[in-house]
């Protein structure tokens, strides 16, 4: 009977939209074995002195968000990572083939869709989540809070590690397809880079009280639907060299022994 492979810690939750996405980074993980979930499989394996596993959760907001709340009771993550490519917003100053993390992700199509075309959904001015018990209800009339905000600490600590720049995401249910729709939201809302998945992984770890950083390179530019100006395999090979590179710097960094023991006491409290 063989042992099994020896853990680094609690691991890093790894996560992506598509198997094709977390791919060359899967390749370089130590002693890697299938970790069935229940859910998709996952791969569990070493890379840079820590416990890793990478798991593709689905396109969009309702598989990634479900994806991630099992997956998260799955394996007790101290951290999660979200790795992936995104389209780059005009007037974002980023170009295919360039990485960034996220700071906070915006939910940024919910809205109003009528005759006269789309509206912001604070024209509703309706909470987008209700209290916690004993937290204060939103005041009456405030304008929803569409923005995600990813973990400061953890996700501090991989820009240390790997030097990139950060910057505010944004999450849509379809991918913009017009140029100057794509401006005018970029304007608006000083928004980087677009996917379909990073606010509703962000909502639910923060919800669950897990660690939080989102990781993208730039693989189009929003709106552009010629598919022959896109560089997918390319954005694929970027974001994970550069997750691989923040990812580390980690093992070695008093704010990772800090997050771990926090998750650790958080766990207790909840009883997970």
């Amino acid at each position: 009977m063989s042992r099994p492979a020896p853990t680094a810690g609690p691991p890093v939750l790894v996560v992506a939209a598509t198997a094709f996405e977390l791919a060359p980074l899967v390749d370089r993980l130590a002693d890697a074995r299938s970790s069935d979930t229940g859910w998709t499989d996952a791969v569990r394996g070493r890379l840079a002195g820590l416990e890793v596993v990478a798991q593709a959760l689905g396109v969009g907001k309702a598989r990634t968000a479900a994806g991630l709340a099992w997956s998260v009771r799955a394996h007790r993550p101290a951290a999660i990572l979200q790795v992936g490519v995104g389209g780059a917003y005009l007037g974002s100053f980023l170009s295919i083939g360039l990485a960034m993390l996220a700071d906070a992700d915006l939910e940024l199509d919910l809205g109003v869709a009528g005759d006269e075309g789309w509206a912001d959904f604070e024209a509703l001015r309706v909470p987008l989540l209700p209290a916690r018990p004993g937290e204060p209800a939103a005041p009456a009339g405030a304008s929803p809070d569409r923005a995600v905000a990813t973990d400061a600490r953890w996700t501090g600590l991989l820009a240390s590690a790997s030097g990139l720049p950060r910057g505010r995401f944004a999450t849509l249910d379809a991918v913009t397809a017009d140029v100057e729709r794509g401006a005018a939201m970029q304007r608006r809302f000083d928004v980087a880079i677009e996917s379909m998945e990073g606010a509703a992984a962000a909502a639910v770890a923060a919800r669950l009280g897990v660690p939080f950083a989102e990781l993208r390179a730039v693989s189009n530019l929003v709106g552009e639907r010629d598919r022959a100006l896109w560089d997918l395999r390319g954005a694929v090979r970027t974001a994970s060299d550069a997750a691989a590179a923040a990812l580390g710097g980690v093992a070695d960094d008093p704010r990772w022994a800090e997050i771990v023991r926090d998750r650790a006491e958080s766990d207790l409290r909840t009883g997970w």
